[in-house]
């Protein structure tokens, strides 16, 4: 996906270089290069940097949970352990003192006293009588959370309701079927999205095989020798 993505992106650059120049390109996009490009810390094992504990937050695994005073399991994005984040959670607890424990005093060190490290944090939430305290507490100190939701508990939520996250299409066998909606909306779209209709697998086989140059009597064959998947009975 993320290869597609950028393909999109190289794709509006050679349109605007075409606008700019009249000379059109092709484009080759490498999955392998996408990856190193999306690499958060790429540049430092390229340069041989050894970060030790100073590493970049790759995904919510990385990130600490906490419980809310209510009891709730929410995430903060800014890592306990890096030296650019963990003064941000002294601020918020009025703990500067916790500095000078020579347990925390290094990333290294605050990655082997983790669990300890964590408890003071999380003893302190408890002391907020309900999370909209606490996030308020952490606004100031400029610490993003997030709640964890389900997939159908976001979907259901206030916001994803009211950008049309969601769409009811056909299933194609007399019911209906729930995905997302598009991702961007169009300023002269107005509030009703454009019908969809889910293709079945194989079920464009004929046309796209018409449009690459294939005759009836090829494409009848590929069909007769299970060459082609065939789409499902509607």
């Amino acid at each position: 996906m993320l290869t597609g993505l950028h393909g999109v992106v190289a794709i509006l650059a050679a349109l605007r270089h075409r606008a700019e120049t009249g000379e059109g390109q092709y484009i080759d996009v490498a999955m392998a290069a996408v990856m190193m490009n999306m690499n958060e810390r790429v540049h430092a094992d390229l340069s041989g940097v050894d970060l030790g504990a100073e590493r970049p937050i790759l995904g919510a695994h990385d990130a600490p949970f906490f419980l809310s005073p209510e009891g709730n399991e929410f995430v903060s994005p800014m890592s306990l352990v890096g030296s650019l984040t963990f003064p941000f959670y002294l601020a918020a607890m009025r703990r500067p003192d916790i500095a000078d424990d020579p347990r925390f005093g290094t990333p290294e060190l605050r990655e082997e006293n983790y669990a300890a490290l964590h408890q003071i944090v999380q003893t302190w939430i408890y002391t907020f009588d309900d999370m909209a305290s606490l996030d308020a507490q952490f606004d100031e100190a400029k610490i993003a959370t997030g709640q964890i939701r389900t997939v159908a508990e976001f979907a259901d939520g206030e916001w994803a309701t009211s950008w049309r996250a969601t769409r009811e299409v056909s299933d194609r066998v007399g019911g209906t079927m729930r995905i997302p909606g598009p991702p961007w909306h169009f300023s002269r779209q107005g509030n009703e999205l454009p019908p969809q209709v889910p293709a079945l697998q194989g079920e464009h086989n004929g046309e796209i095989l018409k449009e690459l140059g294939f005759d009836d009597a090829t494409i009848a064959e590929l069909v007769s020798c299970n060459a082609l998947v065939q789409p499902a009975s509607t």
